[in-house]
């Protein structure tokens, strides 16, 4: 169901609201003295409220599971009402937010801001930022709207995640413009490693060449997790890649033809597929 922004081979998309017309963002964002940023929202994502993404990848994207940085549950782009304060000087920011993802829902038993049975993300990050490139340490806790109790699931984490981005300034047409990798680990507040609910890691690395055979155009590679990946005997371990060229045809049009391959756990055969993509911005 790549379309659907579902299924093991999910692609980045805008939205998945098919055809109807729906409020995507809803927040006002305004500084708070020199050094700090303050958002407030009814609808905000995660990194709306974080000083630095820690990736250059993917300038144009193709799979979901390669656009988090490598750290995929610690910068799990949660959406919902939220605020934030995010501090910057000099090469050093720090960030802090809260996102409800759950908060129109009025019943407290299932949603809400702040309650037993609301889902809320709360994400710290410290970041510096050097000339042409970055680090950045997260740390994410989500209580997945579960009420504190002996059973163990997956929406109910904590997770860290360190990514960096290292920019390359060269002309050669065979070493890349930038470099971001990440890695990230996410243990659930109770395990049970029978129905696989045990700590998991992920990690990619991402390659850009800007201006690539022509002036405008990026050659992007990523490899990384596909999914999760346990330490369990048998375990396959499942990897995914993802190459796309994306060509400038003019201020407001982006064509991206890409090819990208999904490992599964338990099966020999990938998930292979290309596609064109083609962009409009006005």
């Amino acid at each position: 169901d790549p379309f659907g922004a579902g299924g093991v081979a999910a692609l980045e998309t805008g939205n998945d609201s098919a055809d109807a017309v729906t409020i995507n963002r809803n927040y006002y964002q305004f500084p708070v003295g020199d050094d700090f940023t303050a958002t407030v929202g009814a609808k905000v994502r995660q990194d709306d409220m974080l000083a630095v993404w820690p990736s250059a990848y993917p300038s144009d994207s193709v799979l979901d599971v390669l656009t988090y940085a490598g750290a995929n549950d610690a910068y799990n782009l949660a959406i919902g009402s939220g605020a934030g304060l995010t501090y910057q000087k000099d090469n050093f920011s720090g960030s802090f937010s809260i996102v409800s993802e759950e908060a129109s829902n009025a019943n407290s038993e299932t949603g809400g801001v702040w309650t037993e049975g609301g889902s809320d993300v709360v994400t710290t990050q410290v970041a510096y930022a050097g000339e042409g490139w970055s680090l950045a340490a997260v740390y994410t806790s989500d209580d997945g709207g579960i009420k504190d109790s002996a059973d163990a699931s997956n929406d109910r984490y904590t997770a860290w995640g360190f990514s960096g981005v290292y920019e390359i300034d060269n002309d050669s047409q065979f070493i890349p413009s930038s470099i971001s990798a990440g890695y990230g680990t996410k243990s659930p507040d109770k395990s049970d490693d029978a129905s696989n609910i045990e700590d998991v890691s992920t990690w990619s690395v991402g390659l850009l060449w800007s201006d690539a055979f022509t002036d405008g155009n990026t050659l992007g590679f990523a490899y990384g997790t596909a999914e999760s990946h346990r330490d369990d005997s048998g375990y396959d371990d499942p990897m995914a890649y993802e190459i796309f060229y994306s060509m400038a045809v003019s201020d407001n049009i982006t064509v991206t033809p890409a090819i990208f391959s999904i490992d599964q756990d338990g099966s020999n055969d990938a998930i292979q597929g290309a596609l064109v993509k083609t962009t409009f911005s006005f």
